[in-house]
């Protein structure tokens, strides 16, 4: 068998996500993707054995990212506030620039492509900002409420920051991360 090109493999992920940006998952047809990105549909299928297989692995692939390069960002040896800042200003900018990735995650986040995912990967992105609320509640810094009530109101701030910064009403600047960021830290702090 022919070992895979990686350059092709990209192509193929990098046409995916523009169309799932552009049109959602119904957009998304194994013959066009082929075409666009110039090779046949059966070598199409040398590397990914179906549209589920294909929106699947590049979701898999963008979670385990996103989560390896987020655990870069804690530095256990800061203090929790400074700690939840960096992941913070961490996720707002790899928002903006990864829009399209960001868009795919969350378009699969809301559909049945989520459940096939391997449990292990769903299960460490979302052990990694649990972990952290964990730490905080525990040192009596953030209030003791459920994590999936904190969980959705950090994602809602972090949802909010990206769409004001689209509009051009917040800059991705100091002073105005600052704002958002002590708006978000005074609604979770205890």
């Amino acid at each position: 068998m022919k070992p895979k090109d990686e350059l092709k493999r990209q192509a193929i992920i990098n046409e995916t996500i523009a169309i799932v940006y552009s049109k959602g998952f119904a957009g998304v047809k194994m013959a066009q993707i082929a075409k666009k990105v110039d090779i046949s549909p059966s070598t199409l299928y040398v590397y990914y054995k179906s549209k589920d297989d294909l929106i699947t692995s590049i979701a898999t692939d963008l979670l385990k990212s996103m989560t390896t390069t987020s655990q870069k960002e804690l530095h256990n040896e800061l203090p929790f506030k400074l700690k939840f800042k960096a992941l913070w200003l961490f996720f707002i900018n790899f928002w903006i620039n990864n829009r399209k990735e960001m868009s795919f995650i969350h378009q699969v986040k809301q559909s049945p492509y989520f459940e096939m995912i391997p449990k292990d990967v769903r299960e460490l992105k979302t052990a990694l900002a649990l972990d952290l609320l964990n730490e905080g509640k525990a040192e009596g810094l953030i209030k003791p409420i459920d994590n999936v009530i904190l969980s959705a109101l950090l994602e809602s701030f972090m949802t909010e920051t990206v769409k004001l910064i689209d509009a051009k009403t917040l800059q991705l600047n100091k002073t105005d991360t600052e704002i958002m960021f002590d708006l978000v830290w005074d609604a979770i702090k205890n």
